[in-house]
């Protein structure tokens, strides 16, 4: 790969009814997590081996071509060739992968400090100082995380991926020092070590998998599978939820047919419509595959946001209306002109002389909220993207 390029990415998960993306700088050099690569892999491992491609989130698939060991034969570097024609949302190289995996820029990524707190007692009633847990607190002092989380600031919390919430620290936290704390972990670490410590092994007991799959698909679920990754560039999660389960995949494929969007529908699909289908078959939903195809479509046109249509949609499942319907009923288009949302923007500015000053004085991070107000004031109909441009003008100028 030559030369160098930029990729939008959402800054929220799917199930998450608020707007916004950031841009992701892709180049020759980049840096995954160690545990994304394995030469020896055991069986149910789905990430980057020398066999076996992956996606980099939001990104590419790429191929292992080489590795490079130190001499003491630690992986230092891995080389790997990038198919173009791959990029997620526009595959059409045919490349079946399992899995996507994160990544940064080498060139582009920011150092932040990053800091791991956990239970400040190993003991649930501590008797002295001995009882205090060492690992209470880890500092990673040149951690690297994509440069977006430091220009961009659309909030104060983040969700590290596969790491846990994060908040910069309020007193800490500079421009030049980017500092996060560690506030909620999204696997409970000390839990797991006291389950294991409690825990006896027996002959009986049915072995699962963490991070993999309970049961192993059959030949028809496994070439869905392979399809929605490969040729669709839906994430492993979506697609074994829909690969896995007939009625799900039967609607997606017929929404499909309608609406040549496959990452909306199966995001909608795996978690919207699978929670009316747990009970229910098909036939006793109120709405249908094609009105679920005119709902993303209103989404991907930008004629409603996402927060939107997750109100649309409760009021498809209750009455069965079609989403354009729905819609202009109520007077749900999103805004997209700033001429209409600038006047919100001076009001919510106004309203808040002092979050303001902090602003102007260097609080860069204060960006977020004001966003956050004009987004309030408009039921969430403002259009974030304009939205985040206007604050980002008023307040710098």
């Amino acid at each position: 790969y030559e030369g160098s390029e930029e990729i939008d990415a959402p800054y929220y998960p799917h199930d998450v009814p608020k707007e916004g993306s950031r841009k992701i700088p892709f180049s020759r050099e980049i840096y995954i997590e160690r545990d994304d690569f394995m030469e020896n892999p055991p069986k149910g491992y789905f990430r980057l081996t020398p066999e076996q491609p992956v996606r980099l989130r939001h990104a590419y698939i790429i191929t292992f071509k080489e590795v490079v060991k130190d001499t003491d034969g630690n992986i230092i570097e891995i080389k790997a060739e990038y198919h173009p024609d791959s990029k997620s949302g526009s595959d059409t190289s045919g490349i079946k992968v399992k899995s996507a995996i994160q990544w940064v820029s080498a060139k582009e990524a920011k150092k932040v400090e990053v800091r791991l707190y956990d239970r400040l007692f190993k003991d649930e009633s501590p008797e002295g100082l001995e009882d205090i847990n060492p690992d209470s607190l880890k500092v990673i002092k040149d951690a690297l995380i994509e440069p977006a989380v430091i220009t961009d600031k659309p909030d104060e919390r983040f969700q590290f991926e596969r790491q846990g919430y994060f908040y910069a620290d309020p007193i800490d936290y500079t421009d030049e020092k980017p500092v996060f704390n560690k506030i909620v972990g999204l696997k409970d670490s000390w839990g797991k070590k006291k389950k294991e410590a409690k825990s006896v092994p027996k002959l009986q007991v049915k072995k699962v998998q963490v991070d993999g799959e309970v049961t192993a698909m059959s030949k028809a679920e496994e070439k869905l599978f392979d399809k929605y990754t490969g040729e669709f560039g839906l994430n492993s999660e979506v697609a074994n939820t829909l690969a896995r389960d007939e009625k799900l995949s039967d609607f997606y494929e017929e929404a499909l047919s309608t609406l040549n969007s496959p990452i909306g529908l199966a995001n909608i699909v795996a978690n919207d419509v699978a929670r009316e289908l747990k009970e229910k078959q098909a036939d006793e939903l109120k709405f249908n595959a094609k009105q679920i195809a005119q709902l993303v479509k209103m989404v991907d046109d930008e004629t409603i946001s996402s927060k939107i249509a997750k109100q649309v949609f409760e009021e498809m499942v209750k009455s069965g209306e079609n989403p354009t319907q729905i819609v202009e009923a109520r007077g749900l288009v999103q805004i997209s002109d700033p001429s209409k949302i600038l006047p919100i923007v001076d009001a919510v500015i106004a309203k808040n002389p002092d979050n303001l000053t902090k602003f102007k004085a260097g609080n860069s991070k204060l960006l977020g909220f004001f966003v956050g107000q004009v987004l309030k004031a408009t039921g969430g109909k403002a259009n974030p993207k304009v939205v985040n441009e206007l604050v980002a003008e008023k307040l710098k100028s």
